[in-house]
């Protein structure tokens, strides 16, 4: 009776779960990362909390410990993956920009040669309307399908700024005043360096030139 007893008693006892290594690993990142507790554990992997406590104890592992190179490896992964980004976005840009240029010149060019080739003809312009008229909606649908790339790359937004493009060169005749505001500034600036320069004055350049004048026709003797 005892040894059925036995028997019966060792077929209800239920084998001691095991965790995979693959199981372990998981369970271990998920522990330093902070970001799960033990009950969680326990009902995720199906063993007991004392189970976890021995082995994170065993391994030297407390929770949250790769917490800070969990978060310093994400945010270096967002950095490139934005940097990736920008760099693929600038590439999109170029391509766009240099495949419309290449195009709206073609187009350009088969147009101008239309108008060309029928003077040259002697062709009445009339003729070549048809022509001309096929190379502006294809001009336009250019133009639509460009606007739709721009839009799609950004290009369109007022705050959009170009980094490889040239700036404006912005050039204004001066005002009288700011000329003499310019020569006051540099009159003082020359006092502060203690130099002795003599700015010219607006006029002065015509005065000499009209003295110069006058000084060549005083020279001039009519012969009788």
């Amino acid at each position: 009776m005892s040894e059925v007893t036995a028997e019966a008693a060792a077929k209800t006892v239920k084998p001691r779960k095991r965790l995979t290594p693959r199981q372990w690993a998981e369970a271990e990142a998920l522990w330093g990362a902070g970001e799960i507790t033990l009950p969680q554990l326990c009902a995720k992997y199906g063993l007991q909390k004392s189970a976890f406590t021995r082995h994170f104890n065993k391994i030297g592992l407390k929770k949250g410990d790769k917490a800070k190179d969990i978060r310093a490896a994400a945010e270096d992964a967002v950095s490139k993956a934005a940097k990736e980004e920008a760099a693929l976005l600038a590439q999109r840009i170029r391509e766009t920009k240099e495949e419309h240029y290449k195009m709206a010149a073609g187009l350009a060019k088969l147009t101008w040669a239309e108008i060309v080739q029928a003077k040259a003809n002697a062709t009445p312009f009339g003729a070549i309307i048809n022509n001309v008229k096929a190379l502006e909606l294809a001009m336009n649908a250019l133009r639509k399908a460009r606007e739709e790339r721009y839009a799609c790359l950004g290009l369109d937004k007022d705050d959009y700024v170009d980094e490889e493009a040239l700036p404006d060169l912005v050039i204004q005749e001066l005002t009288p005043e700011q000329i003499e505001q310019l020569r006051e500034r540099d009159r003082l600036l020359a006092e502060e360096m203690g130099l002795d320069i003599e700015v010219a004055k607006p006029d002065q350049s015509v005065v000499d030139d009209e003295s110069d004048a006058d000084d060549e026709d005083d020279e001039i003797v009519e012969e009788g």
